[in-house]
């Protein structure tokens, strides 16, 4: 009786095939919650920055414009180093860079603790936005790997922990200097925050990553894995779109609207209300929004919405700054904070695999970040043209209008 022949192989493509999730030793509430603690880190050190300028300004003798510029350059570096986080979760995986990346965060947040001058200053600013960035990078491919079922969900925390920790740092930033009594340990705190996380995250690493897979046939050849990041790709360039758009009016919505308010004549105190509405609806529409994702895959409607409500929010800030600035900080909030988010979304909605999302995600970073450190120093260029915000912000009207009109686009089936 002769043998039955062996089916030969069946032929692989250059493209990669889908990941499936490994099984994991962590619970998938744990893992949210550790993605919600990263998310914490990943800008307290921004947020903790404005509240001491003055006390750093007398101390180092900076200037004005060399005292912005500390956020300045950690966000152009979370822009540029984000294609760097992305090839060293390629290199080690992505797991184990994040909790590599997060110790980079803590060493440059603790060495603000020593009399370090001006320039070490600036350093230190400059590793901790490479830090960030890179952490930004890999957050959501890691999601969509470990937490496919409630990825929308997932996104919205993790995004509501960047949010919380600008502004939980922010809020301590003062009772730190006073309680440590100095701003350099007080600034240094988030530095010991984030040595703390990483320390946690590297220890549920192995967990995290569950049982090595078996090795694949060697008689079938490897995939070529492709970690460039995707140029070339009229979907990604529709994702970064959409991302450099909520990044540039996002942050000139953070620098400028308690200005805005104090030149109209309220209170400073006033002003600074108006601002943390404007956080607090961010907040809450990260935490509700996002966890719709996980029920359709057409997300038209929903950024629909949010891009509706920016629209309506910058145009009541035109009209009736004032008079109506509950609702137009609670659409406009509304707006920055759900874009924002779905944002992150569409990352993990056009890939398939975590090395495709992180190439997306470093993509997406590098672009939008470098953008968006540009939207609050055109507000004020445009402000010292014209005397007032109006032109500024009409800006952020027209880029959203913009952004409304190209809104077909995003239909589900897009893939990277």
């Amino acid at each position: 009786m002769s043998e039955a022949p062996i089916p030969a192989p069946a032929p692989r493509t250059g493209r990669p095939e889908p990941d499936r999730p490994r099984p994991s030793a962590l619970p998938v509430g744990v893992i949210v919650a550790l993605v919600a603690v990263v998310g914490l880190n990943l800008r307290a050190s921004m947020g903790s920055l404005p509240p001491l300028l003055d006390e750093i300004d007398r101390d180092l003798g900076l200037s004005s414009t060399a005292a912005g510029l500390l956020t300045s350059v950690a966000i152009a570096f979370m822009g540029l180093c984000a294609p760097a986080g992305q090839r060293l979760g390629a290199r080690i995986g992505p797991e184990l860079a994040t909790g590599v990346l997060m110790l980079v965060l803590a060493g440059a947040g603790l060495v603000r603790a020593l009399p370090l001058p001006a320039p070490l200053l600036f350093v230190s600013a400059a590793v901790a936005g490479a830090a960030m960035g890179g952490c930004s990078a890999l957050m959501p491919s890691l999601i969509a790997h470990h937490v496919p079922a409630i990825r929308g969900m997932t996104t919205g925390i993790y995004s509501t922990g960047l949010a919380l920790g600008v502004a939980v740092a922010a809020g301590t930033a003062v009772p730190l200097e006073g309680l440590l009594g100095d701003w350099r340990p007080a600034l240094a705190f988030w530095g010991a925050v984030s040595a703390v996380t990483a320390a946690l995250w590297l220890l549920l690493v192995p967990a995290l990553r569950g049982p090595r897979r078996r090795e694949t046939d060697p008689t079938v050849p490897a995939v070529v894995v492709d970690h460039r990041m995707p140029w070339r790709s009229r979907t990604a360039w529709l994702v970064v779109g959409f991302t450099t758009t909520q990044m540039i009016i996002g942050f000139s919505g953070l620098a400028w609207i308690t200005p805005l308010y104090v030149s109209l004549g309220l209170p400073a105190q006033e002003a600074a209300n108006m601002f943390v509405l404007f956080q607090v609806v961010q907040v809450a529409t990260m935490l509700t929004l996002p966890a719709l994702a996980d029920r359709t895959p057409d997300r038209r409607p929903q950024l629909a919405v949010v891009v509706g409500c920016t629209i309506v929010g910058i145009v009541l800030l035109l009209v009736a700054p004032v008079t109506l600035a509950i609702p137009a900080m609670a659409l406009f909030g509304m707006g920055v904070g759900g874009g924002s988010t779905l944002g992150l979304v569409l990352i993990t909605d056009v890939t398939h695999t975590q090395t495709d999302g992180a190439r997306l995600g470093a993509m997406v970073v590098l672009v939008a970040y470098l953008a968006g450190a540009l939207g609050p120093f055109a507000l004020g260029v445009l402000r010292d043209l014209t005397g007032g915000f109006e032109a500024g912000y009409a800006l952020m009207l027209a880029l959203s209008v913009v952004t409304f009109a190209s809104l077909r686009a995003y239909g589900p089936g897009r893939e990277l």
